[in-house]
């Protein structure tokens, strides 16, 4: 099984590295401008210095200085942008193991290459954010907390899952949520495993499911927080730090991370899932599934009904609670901006989208099913609270999400493997290479960079 670890691992380096080497050219740019300083900072021990406009805790600067020992050496842009490389094989590392769940090793070595060249994902690795060192200690988390099927689960594997949801917290705070995340579906995977295993295994969530989950939870409360209490340490501790920050999640800038009600962004989470479920049959835009929609959407006057009722509120979201950012506005170095601008903001064009999102969250709760629809709804929970509050539309904010509900869904033929891979990485080529090579001009003479 290592063997084809390896193999994906020195694909997914030599798909990488090319671009590490041509990145050199391109100077600290977006929010590299204040990550990088500060990490500079942080290599020569000047804790007490910090930029206001950073807004995320300083897990990545500590990492980097900690590597380093705190003296500065080898702080530079490359050398920092290289840690990212680092973190990216190492969570590439995670997602098979994650794979391996349920996919044999030379499957699951296939998958977690595939996923881990996803296009916005593959995209950060070449900078020097916080996205993937904060993916790969929130799915360390998950990998470490998650019982193996038909095993229990040490404590100290616990204990060592806490430690990296803490760290996983230091680098993003909504990882707090994608904490109890896990803390839910571990508690869910113990559950099924004992006397209420058979109430709570089924495709679909109905509310009686639900009531015997919650009532569940209620009765081995005790138990599950002996096992898992630990889990929730770093959560309570997050918790203590928005109280003690007047209810705010973010350091530094304050005024233009405030909390919205951007429920568009779930339609938004739906598309990209359903986009990059593969090709193939039983992928998003194959006919086969396309046409078990249709069959469940007619199966019964309930399941019309259910249907009318999920347009008509999918075109209200969409009508209302799309927010434009005033940065998404005044930013054309995003092609959020253009999506924005020459399609979303048409009058009428994002309502006549509904019916694509309401297919588009039918194939994702459909396809994830096989997990249990508890496992699917606490899934949904986890995306309404780390997506929901966002004003912004960011595509790296969905990654999370994505790649997650990815890692639990039925595997994928050879052949859509082999294609979706080869398209993601066209698209990392197409994506990079407009950002490297097609630079353009602000009014003010400042050079600007084509970016998800």
């Amino acid at each position: 099984m290592a063997t084809w670890i390896a193999v994906a691992l020195l694909a997914h380096l030599a798909c990488l590295a090319p671009w590490v080497v041509v990145m050199r050219q391109v100077n600290p740019y977006m929010d590299e401008i204040f990550h990088i300083p500060q990490a500079q900072r942080y290599c020569e021990g000047h804790f007490e210095e910090w930029d206001p406009k950073i807004t995320t805790f300083p897990g990545l600067y500590l990492s980097s200085s900690l590597v380093r020992g705190f003296t500065g050496f080898y702080c530079s842009k490359d050398a920092l942008r290289l840690e990212n490389l680092m973190y990216a094989l190492a969570t590439h590392v995670v997602m098979y193991r994650l794979l391996r769940r349920h996919l044999d090793g030379k499957r699951a070595a296939a998958h977690s290459f595939m996923l881990s060249v996803y296009p916005i994902h593959f995209f950060f690795q070449t900078l020097y954010y916080t996205d993937v060192g904060s993916l790969f200690w929130t799915l360390l988390t998950h990998d470490l907390a998650m019982p193996t099927k038909g095993q229990a689960l040490p404590a100290r594997r616990v204990i060592f899952a806490a430690v990296s949801g803490c760290i996983a917290i230091l680098f993003r705070q909504t990882n707090a949520v994608w904490l109890m995340f896990t803390f839910g579906t571990a508690a869910l995977s113990d559950l099924q495993s004992s006397k209420w295993g058979s109430s709570l295994t089924q495709s679909y969530t109905s509310p009686s499911v639900l009531l015997t989950f919650c009532h569940a939870l209620l009765m081995e409360s005790g138990r599950l927080l002996s096992r898992l209490g630990f889990l929730l340490v770093p959560v309570l501790l997050f918790l203590a730090f928005v109280v003690q920050n007047n209810g705010s999640i973010v350091v530094g800038d304050h005024s233009n991370h405030q909390i919205a009600a951007h429920w568009a962004q779930l339609a938004y989470l739906c598309a990209v899932t359903a986009a990059t479920s593969g090709f193939g049959d039983g992928s998003a835009l194959s006919l086969s599934s396309m046409k078990n929609f249709g069959s469940a959407c007619v199966a019964s006057w309930r399941s019309l009904l259910l249907l009318l009722v999920s347009l008509a509120l999918t075109t209200f979201i969409l009508h209302r609670y799309s927010l434009a950012h005033p940065f998404l506005l005044a930013d054309n170095r995003h092609y959020t901006f253009y999506i924005w601008k020459r399609i979303l903001s048409r009058p009428g064009f994002k309502e006549a989208l509904g019916p694509g999102y309401v297919y588009a969250a039918w194939y994702c709760w459909c396809r994830n099913s096989g997990q249990s629809g508890l496992w699917v709804l606490i899934w949904w929970v986890a995306a309404v609270l780390t997506l929901v509050p966002a004003p912004l539309l960011e595509p790296r904010y969905w990654t999370t999400a994505v790649l997650l509900s990815h890692l639990h869904a039925p595997e994928h033929t050879w052949p859509s493997c082999l294609a979706t891979s080869s398209t993601f990485l066209l698209v990392n080529v197409l994506t990079l290479g407009i950002f490297v090579y097609r630079p353009f001009a602000w009014p003010t003479g400042e050079v600007a960079r084509f970016m998800w």
